[in-house]
């Protein structure tokens, strides 16, 4: 019984930690790029908002 809940608690940590890093260091930042290069697009077409 203790084994199992250990088992799914251990799998809950790793696939955490795989998520924070996969949000720092990879996907993260391409997103960032991504939501900057569109707000300067916006500022460009509408330079009055």
């Amino acid at each position: 019984m203790f084994k199992a809940i250990g088992i799914i608690f251990a799998l809950f940590v790793v696939c955490f930690i795989a998520i924070v890093i996969e949000e720092v260091f990879l996907g993260g930042r391409r997103r960032r790029q991504a939501e900057k290069s569109f707000k300067e697009k916006c500022h460009e077409s509408n330079p009055g908002n």
